[in-house]
């Protein structure tokens, strides 16, 4: 049954409604005779790319959340999901408990781009728009193997899609090969995608010319980090470069002006390389308000939520008071007014450090961490419809920035790299970093610049993985939560030190729906 549901699920083309005034209904393969007669229906099954991607992985709260409670930068607030046990690298060669969720969600997202690039190639249309569409396609296919191959290595790389129960028998390609086919896609993408300024009438939330720059970017400087090749720092370089003088971007003046809780009007704008949508209507809209930090019902504060995973207290102790950052991402202090009546406060509560997690705790606070606001909408609609349509952003220009500063160290030392950390230090109201470091320090810096700006985003665990600084930073901050008694850390201590080679379980059941699929073997304890 595991395999039937990947196989209409992986074909079933989903609206993006709130991107597109598309009516088309969606198509399967049930009905080929019905696939892709022209532009029109050959973009509502693009759409569905976005779609897929958008629910498999910066709208799944579990990708998320599961990532970053294995850093320093996250935490476990409640137990459910088991959060405590992740947080701790517990049990985490078990195939049918200890992994990541979506491997079937990226292979959805997979299927529907080749089917749009294998059922596109006989419509007629304009060639120009049709390469753009494939462009689109291969972008998010090529997002999808990245955020794969980081996790679980070489995976299998279907040559088509999904027709009936024909040809599932799949075997892995290597890491090498892996990598080799996402750049294709990506550079195929670089060559026929438009600038973000190129894209009329409201559309400028599609894939970009720069949104694939800033991708190969990222990839090359995670291939330099992970294998010691140093021609990957380079490229790495050079493709942010086109990114940096493409004149298409810029850091929000306002860090807080990122962020949908202080400003609605903040979609798609300057620093924004590639964002998700999301939308106040069934399917569309954003659901990780589920998981960061907050357990209350408060219509102020828009839709409810949950605290199964929040702000570790330890990060949130690091910044400096002077960091915008702080105020801008974190939710420390709630109003709770009379129900029906918001403008009657009837009380204050307030996250204190001191309480050291455990809830309601001295001002009355009902989880063990702050809450993150980077995904909450605290709109009347958001409360009323409870239907968050805050976006969440995959690429912003501070990645971008910080990519180069740390691809120019590695190739250079930090001299020419510290226009770029200090353009977004200095976008958080801090001084310039401190010169005269070392290549060494500096690297460190700006590992710390990537926890203050990206906290709660889903990069920081690739971040410390790739930089070989996961095993000690686990370490030590699992013996900070236990010296200091933090709650859900109390008699709680790290059961399994990673290493920068760690690789996830492939799902037993996604296993076993494919027998010429390979497991990773088990991760040694570093």
């Amino acid at each position: 049954m595991k395999i039937l549901k990947y196989i209409f699920s992986g074909c079933a083309l989903l609206l993006f409604s709130q991107c597109t005034d598309l009516t088309e209904e969606p198509y399967t393969f049930l009905s080929p005779a019905n696939y892709y007669k022209n532009a029109s229906e050959l973009n509502t099954a693009l759409v569905g790319v976005y779609d897929g991607y958008q629910n498999g992985f910066n709208g799944n709260y579990k990708y998320i959340m599961y990532l970053e409670v294995l850093t320093e930068f996250g935490s476990p607030a409640y137990a459910k999901d088991d959060v405590q046990l992740w947080n701790v690298w517990a049990d985490m060669n078990n195939s049918d408990k200890m992994v990541i969720t979506n491997w079937d969600d990226a292979y959805n997202i997979i299927n529907r781009a080749n089917l749009v690039i294998g059922r596109g190639e006989n419509v007629e249309m304009d060639e120009n728009l049709k390469k753009r569409y494939f462009a689109e396609a291969r972008f998010l296919r090529a997002a999808t193997y990245y955020n794969l191959v980081r996790m679980y290595g070489g995976v299998p790389i279907p040559e088509t899609f999904t027709e009936g129960l024909k040809n599932l028998a799949i075997p892995r390609k290597s890491t090498d090969e892996t990598y080799a086919y996402i750049i294709a896609d990506l550079e195929y993408a670089e060559e026929n995608l438009p600038q973000k300024s190129g894209y009329e009438n409201g559309n400028n939330w599609r894939a970009s010319k720069g949104a694939a720059q800033a991708l190969l970017g990222d990839l090359y400087l995670t291939r330099g980090s992970m294998t010691g090749d140093r021609t990957y720092f380079q490229k790495s370089k050079d493709y942010c470069t086109k990114v940096i003088q493409s004149g298409q971007y810029n850091l929000q003046p306002n860090f807080k002006d990122l962020w949908f809780w202080w400003n609605t009007n903040n979609k798609n704008g300057t620093e924004s390389v590639f964002e998700m949508q999301y939308g106040a209507v069934e399917n569309e809209y954003n659901n990780n308000h589920v998981m960061f930090g907050v357990n209350i019902t408060e219509t102020t504060l828009g839709c409810y939520m949950y605290h199964r995973f929040g702000p570790s207290i330890q990060h949130y102790l690091s910044y400096s008071n002077d960091d915008t950052r702080k105020e801008g991402s974190f939710l420390t202090t709630v109003n709770v007014t009379e129900k029906g009546n918001p403008s009657h406060i009837i009380q204050t509560i307030e996250f204190v450090p001191g309480d050291k997690g455990f809830f309601p705790g001295s001002k009355g606070w009902k989880t063990a961490s702050p809450g993150n606001l980077k995904f909450y909408d605290r709109t009347e609609n958001s409360a009323s419809l409870k239907k968050p349509q805050a976006n969440s952003y995959v690429i912003r220009y501070a990645d971008v920035l910080l990519d180069y500063a740390e691809a120019e160290n590695e190739m250079n030392g930090p001299a020419a790299a510290y226009t770029y950390i200090n353009r977004v230090r200095n976008r958080a109201n801090l001084p310039d970093l401190t010169p005269g470091l070392g290549k060494e320090e500096f690297a460190d810096a700006i590992y710390k610049e990537r926890g203050f700006e990206f906290v709660g985003e889903g990069v920081l665990f690739f971040d410390e993985l790739r930089t070989n600084r996961i095993g000690k930073n686990v370490a030590n901050h699992v013996k900070w939560g236990n010296d200091n008694g933090i709650n859900m850390y109390v008699n709680n201590p790290l059961q399994f030190t990673p290493s920068k080679n760690f690789l996830f379980k492939i799902p037993r059941y996604d296993l076993d729906s494919n027998p010429a699929l390979i497991q990773n073997p088990d991760n040694a304890s570093n």
